[in-house]
């Protein structure tokens, strides 16, 4: 964080519909994985797990762009959660932002 290489990310963009400029709708993220959660690469689940699309990765190694692609899934996984639970990513915007981005969670 000191160095500047963490961004604020909303988890439902704000111009959906239902979003909130609110903490509980948001994410420390580095700009490469701000920039594939707000592309549906990666999303977050119901459990506080980053994850990758497979979908999004199907059409990626279709295109033969998925080069890296097993690095960049590596450092996935349970997100840091904060000590104060009002300021948690709120499960509500999760499930939205998914089916926002058409992420297909099983």
């Amino acid at each position: 964080m000191q160095l500047r290489l963490v961004e604020a990310a909303h988890i439902l963009p704000v111009a959906a519909p239902g979003s909130a400029d609110h903490v509980c709708n948001g994410l420390a993220l580095s700009p490469t994985y701000h920039r594939a959660f707000d592309r549906g690469l990666i999303y977050l689940d119901n459990r506080f797990r980053m994850r990758v699309n497979g979908e999004r990765e199907g059409e990626l190694r279709q295109l033969n762009l998925a080069g890296g692609i097993h690095g960049f899934k590596s450092a996935l996984g349970r997100i840091h959660l904060p000590a104060n639970r009002d300021q948690r990513p709120d499960r509500h915007f999760i499930k939205k932002a998914n089916k926002f981005r058409r992420i297909a969670v099983a």
